[in-house]
């Protein structure tokens, strides 16, 4: 009850993940007054909107070519100049939740009136502190260009989903880190946990919500468990091979010890050491 006379009282409207809402101490004519502005004021913005130039060059594609954006100076410019005069301002809040790193915006105007679109983050996808930098701005960039109706980036969904990359090397993996029980850690090890039945480092590896980035790692780490697998299977199947004949070989050692060839025999070496009779003398023996 409480929150709904809070919301009643602030003018709050929910439009999906976007809310519209004013500030407190404000009579209902106020509170529409300040909405109907605050929007009005907003679509007048992106009318006005220059496309700014994408003069920066964008990194490389697997196939050479590369894209071409507008950096976050060259939109922030824009914006300004497109709302001159126009009784409007925006706000983005740096927020850092565990691996990710972004901003939260929202655009205000001077009569109370608040649009709250959300926080957008992105996965940090290392330990360093340029690394989380690099993901607020490019959030910050990305974000704003898109409520303000702002072409940033050419347009490169083929490109970079053919160059995605379907695999990571061993070094590339080294330092690679994922949250795991509210803390910063190794993949490779959150990996290892989850293979010795962690439930809490499945979920983190299954979770879809992985970047593309981390789920090319864990992909890339799984390929090299099975390798690993198969060559262990492999040197175990050779060995069980070595002990196998081995074993044959003692047996067979075994057996002629207990029951030797007829050759090596006393019964034969008795034959052959008698004294061999002359079928001559046999026979003239016979004749006197």
């Amino acid at each position: 009850m409480e929150l709904l006379e809070h919301e009643q009282q602030v003018g709050t409207d929910n439009l999906g993940a976007f809310i519209l809402h004013t500030i407190g101490g404000l009579n209902a004519k106020q509170i529409l007054e300040a909405k109907l502005s605050l929007l009005s004021a907003y679509t007048r913005v992106q009318a006005n909107i220059l496309q700014p130039k994408k003069d920066k060059q964008g990194a490389k594609f697997k196939n050479g070519q590369s894209y071409k954006y507008a950096d976050l100076n060259s939109v922030i410019s824009a914006i300004q100049e497109a709302s001159k005069g126009i009784d409007i301002a925006y706000i983005q809040q740096p927020i850092m939740n565990g691996g990710k790193s972004g901003v939260r915006n929202y655009i205000l105007n001077s009569k109370g009136a608040i649009m709250d679109f959300g926080a957008y983050l992105l996965d940090v996808g290392g330990s360093r502190p340029t690394d989380a930098g690099g993901a607020l701005t490019y959030s910050r960039r990305y974000s704003i260009s898109s409520l303000f109706g702002i072409a940033s980036e050419e347009d490169t969904d083929v490109q970079e989903y053919q160059a995605k990359p379907e695999f990571v090397s061993p070094n590339q993996l080294a330092g690679l880190t994922i949250m795991y029980d509210g803390k910063r850690t190794d993949l490779s090890t959150v990996y290892a946990k989850a293979l010795a039945g962690d439930a809490l480092a499945k979920q983190v590896i299954k979770d879809k919500g992985n970047s593309v980035n981390t789920k090319v790692a864990i992909k890339s780490i799984n390929s090299i468990y099975e390798f690993n697998k198969k060559l262990a299977d492999m040197e175990e199947q050779e060995k069980e091979k070595i002990q196998q004949e081995d074993q044959e070989e003692i047996n067979q050692a075994a057996a002629n010890i207990i029951d030797p060839p007829y050759a090596e025999t006393k019964e034969f070496k008795e034959q052959v050491a008698k004294p061999k009779k002359d079928p001559f003398d046999e026979a003239m023996k016979k004749v006197k």
